[in-house]
């Protein structure tokens, strides 16, 4: 894995606040400002984050939507 996505990898599993929470329980997105703000303050590339989080984001509400399928 390359040091951007270490460290998209790290925002994300470490900032579990910054996952939007949907009124049924699922998940709708992330808090990308709040994201690129903790890229900010570790020293990380925030210009290449803000690139990678929006699939990343993409990926996980996908995921959710597919498992949410599956258990109800």
């Amino acid at each position: 894995m390359t040091e951007a996505g270490w460290q998209a990898w790290e925002l994300l599993t470490g900032s579990i606040g910054a996952i939007r929470i949907g009124p049924r329980g699922g998940i709708t997105g992330l808090d990308l400002p709040a994201l690129l703000i903790q890229a900010q303050a570790l020293g990380y590339d925030q210009p290449l984050l803000a690139r990678l989080l929006p699939f990343a984001e993409r990926g996980m509400v996908t995921g959710a939507a597919k498992n949410n399928e599956k258990e109800g």
